[in-house]
């Protein structure tokens, strides 16, 4: 089984549509449509050159250098990305961890569907900015990460590599270093059969790279390829730097929204080795290397001579259709293309008496032109497949209703000759007879005007037992800083390929053709228009428990919580239960044990217990919810990560609540405003300590009476996406003025251009400790901050997740007074990490320390430490401070 999944994922990488990955849609990128999309197939055609692209996380890839080969050299070309960036921010919601990583693993997807490239990964975790590659070889196992890269290089053959990072301190990040380290040793190993020998088990064989290149910023004085990015291409209209810039815009989760430049954009890459004698300057990444069809015989070995006739035949029926291409009239081309198709297809079925090695390097080019042929012929006959689902969720058990329609915009020598539906093994499929059902997810005045040249409509029945549609690598619970992999799943690629597929074979120019399109559902949106979702597998009662996370403090008179159990019901058909909540033993249960009853698919109830824990209790407990349906049990439900630019992902979680019980105290009577930022769940977390915290609306922060609060807190980069925070800035500072205190949380580089603080500030490079164990220590002991109302101690700093903080200032005006001090890796000593100023009559405090991550995960020290900021207001002003920090 192990080997048939790497065949079939061998297959799959040298055929980009078997792989189609779940991204918002599959609709083509319009550079990818019509006479632009055909000639940039022909394009293809005419070489076999190939580069692999490797860095460590989403947007360190050179999306120009991916463009320029791409689109412009018509090479095969990928990005490697050692992880999928879990570890950053989210600047367009609340999202952090795996969610984060489902979320920039689209936009990746969407920026390659602009920029033609294609996208792996390894199993290696983000688990948040380091400056040290120790410490990253030490989370990450050094051998499996590597095992990983070998296998990308392995199944994808690629001439060329380019290292995104030198290996170096130079690169900063310690995971960037890494992926510079790790990438010579990749291509080194790739080439040795005694490296990691299982996958030749499963069928991969070894790849010697023949050129390996670097990335710098600037200018390389050495051994390089200089290209010009700016260089305008007729073809897509405009330079590969627009286009590059256009695809970056898609990582709209990192604010990198970009210009779109024109005009000359030089690059140069410096060469680390070749096995080819190049000139000290190149202009192309394969100078010196026959990357013409004809070129494939050099990689067949001692029989290499023999299949030079027909690579010239493929070379040159590849020539002509390029040659002769018109766009008013595409389908000229297509007996040029049919004669090449059937060239390659008859040169396959001869090289099975190559030695293992060279058979998988000529086959796997070989396979590559067969498809870039039938891709060429498809487009210069305008032939689009749709298969729609009368559904987007559809659970076990159920059944699903698939329309196949196949369009042909140019219907002379092309003809539709059978459509079947592929389904996993278990799913009972059943081709349909009469009219077909109407689009139910199109407007009214639309239905049924649709008219296919050719169309079949099947109904599917899911088996009982069907897995439900997840991303690949978080089945498992990852227990350390990878993700668990093993040879059942697709590894190294985005998601999984999809589960259910129309197949439509069609004789276009005399030649047999297969168009394999995934099954989607389809629907109008009134604001974007058609919007398009894969089929997914979800199951009929999904949980969820709110909230997540309680906080007792141990202390407190009142110890009943309220959780509730939220149910969707993700069935068409009738479904009844129950739902229990199952506590710890000596907690105290009461609550809602009404029937369920759903009758129609997106129904969604509650159930709301009260839960008491008993007296003297502390640490932590788990609370389970269960629901009993039609014979089953369920104890997990999803949460969507869902945005209108990128294809909807359930991420699955056992339907449970975690609770701490630990001493945590607020001052009585505060009233909290809170301004949100990019996306934080701090008022929730603060709700748990009994605090009424109220949202900060645009219209109160611009006129309202902010007097009413005694902290007012800002969210997480509010600078960067609140524009009227900005412009109320002056408002926030007269309500500290006037006695108020605001908590500013951490901020990026705009705020210390911004000269939004009282007094002048200063924020320079992006000061951080990593280390979430690191010595804190606090500079100012008597402050009421660490004393009101809550004592804090060493304890305090035990148990954080990721790291301590992060943009800390690196510079700051006298009238502030630092709290505490933590180092870098470097062991550097920063203090700019929360410091507090006596402005008028209130306190302003800046606090870079990482509390979005730290009160959602449950720190009982994280609440302690941001209990006492809160209650900063209410602090005795005779402790010997005046409550800020000043004698």
């Amino acid at each position: 089984m192990k080997k048939v999944l790497a065949l079939l994922l061998l297959v799959a990488l040298a055929v980009p549509s078997a792989l189609s990955p779940a991204s918002a849609d599959t609709r083509p990128a319009p550079e990818d449509r019509g006479a632009s999309g055909l000639a940039l197939a022909l394009r293809r055609l005419q070489t076999i050159g190939s580069v692999l692209h490797t860095a460590a996380h989403p947007d360190d890839e050179s999306t120009e250098l991916l463009v320029y080969l791409a689109r412009g050299e018509g090479a095969r070309v990928a990005y490697l990305s050692l992880n999928r960036g879990e570890g950053g921010q989210n600047g367009i919601g609340p999202e952090l961890g795996e969610g984060l990583g489902i979320l920039r693993t689209e936009e990746l997807l969407a920026a390659r569907k602009l920029d033609g490239a294609e996208q792996y990964f390894t199993r290696a975790y983000d688990f948040g900015f380091t400056r040290s590659v120790e410490e990253t070889l030490t989370k990450w196992d050094r051998e499996e990460v590597l095992g990983d890269m070998v296998r990308v290089i392995r199944m994808m053959r690629p001439l060329v590599v380019v290292n995104g990072f030198s290996g170096t301190a130079r690169d900063g990040h310690g995971q960037h270093q890494a992926a510079g380290m790790l990438t010579p040793e990749a291509v080194e190993a790739a080439a040795d059969p005694a490296r990691f020998p299982e996958q030749m088990k499963e069928g991969l064989q070894p790849w010697r790279v023949l050129k390996l290149y670097g990335r710098i910023f600037g200018q390389a004085q050495g051994p390089a390829a200089v290209i010009d990015t700016g260089r305008f291409d007729p073809i897509l209209g405009r330079s590969y730097a627009e286009l590059a810039a256009e695809g970056r815009s898609k990582h709209r989760s990192q604010d990198f929204g970009m210009i779109q430049p024109r005009g000359a954009q030089v690059r140069t890459f410096p060469r680390i080795s070749s096995s080819v004698e190049v000139p000290a300057r190149e202009t192309s990444f394969f100078t010196g290397l026959d990357v013409s069809v004809a070129g494939i015989a050099g990689f067949a070995g001692a029989e290499g001579d023999k299949f030079g006739p027909a690579l010239e035949v493929i070379r040159d029926a590849a020539a002509k259709a390029m040659s002769e291409f018109r766009s008013e009239d595409p389908a000229r081309v297509a007996p040029h293309l049919a004669a090449g198709l059937r060239e390659t297809r008859a040169l396959r079925a001869s090289i099975a008496g190559l030695d293992p090695v060279s058979r998988a390097t000529v086959d796997g080019m070989l396979a590559r032109k067969e498809w870039e042929f039938t891709d060429a012929l498809v487009k210069a006959h305008g032939v689009v497949v749709d298969a729609l689902s009368t559904v987007e969720i559809v659970t076990p058990g159920e059944t699903v209703e698939t329309t196949v329609n196949v369009y042909i915009g140019r219907k002379a020598g092309a003809k539709a000759e059978q459509i079947r539906l592929a389904a996993p093994s278990g799913w009972m499929t059943e081709r349909m007879t009469g009219a077909p059902v109407e689009d139910a997810g199109a407007p009214q005045f639309m239905r049924m005007r649709e008219t296919a040249d050719s169309s079949a409509r099947f109904r599917s029945r899911i088996p009982d037992d069907e897995p439900y549609t997840q991303p690949y690598w978080l089945v498992r619970e990852r227990a350390r800083e990878q993700f668990d992999w093993d040879a059942s799943m697709p590894r190294n690629l985005p998601f999984a390929p999809p589960r259910v597929q129309a197949e439509v074979e069609l004789t276009l120019a005399g030649e047999r053709v297969t168009i394999r399109q995934p099954v989607e559902y389809r629907y109008s949106d009134k604001t974007f228009g058609e919007i398009r979702r894969e089929l997914k597998v979800a199951p009929a009662l999904a949980l969820s428990v709110r909230p997540g996370l309680i906080v007792i403090p141990s202390g407190a008179d009142r110890r009943m919580r309220e959780v509730s159990v939220e149910i969707t019901h993700g069935a068409r058909q009738r479904t009844e239960g129950r739902v229990i909540l199952e506590v710890p033993a000596g907690w105290k249960m009461e609550g809602n044990a009404s029937p369920l009853a759903f009758t129609r698919q997106g129904e969604r109830a509650s159930r709301l217990f009260r839960v008491t824990a008993p007296a003297g209790a502390m640490g932590s407990f788990e609370l389970r919810a269960v629901a009993e349906a039609n014979g089953r049990r369920y104890t997990s439900g999803y949460t969507p990560i869902a945005y209108s630019h990128i294809e909807t992902h359930f991420v699955y979680r056992a339907a449970r609540a975690r609770a701490e019980l630990f001493d945590v105290r607020v001052a009585p009577g505060l009233r909290v405003g809170y301004v949100r930022g990019s996306g934080d769940d701090i008022p929730e977390a603060l709700a748990q300590l009994g605090l009424a915290v109220r949202e900060i609306s645009e219209a109160e922060l611009a006129s309202g009476d902010l007097s009413v609060y005694d902290t007012i807190i800002l969210g997480i980069r509010v600078y960067e996406v609140r524009e009227d925070v900005v412009a109320n800035n002056k408002r926030l500072l007269e309500y500290v003025a006037a006695g108020g205190t605001l908590i500013v949380q951490y901020n990026k580089l705009e705020f210390g251009r911004g000269d939004f603080a009282p007094y002048p500030v200063r924020m320079e490079g992006n000061q951080r400790v990593t280390d979430e164990n690191a010595r804190v220590r606090i500079l100012a002991p008597g402050h009421a901050v660490f004393n009101f109302p809550n004592r804090i101690t060493d304890r305090d700093w035990e148990g954080w997740v990721q790291e301590r903080g992060l943009y800390f200032l690196s510079g700051w005006d006298e009238r502030y007074v630092p709290l505490l001090s933590a180092p870098d890796e470097s062991g550097r000593e920063l203090q700019g990490g929360q410091l507090i100023a006596q402005y008028g009559k209130g306190n302003y405090v800046f606090t870079g320390y990482a509390w979005f991550r730290q009160l959602p995960a449950g720190v009982p020290g994280a609440y302690r430490l941001f209990a006492n900021l809160v209650s900063l207001p209410k602090a005795k002003r005779d402790n010997g401070t005046n409550g800020n920090g000043r004698k």
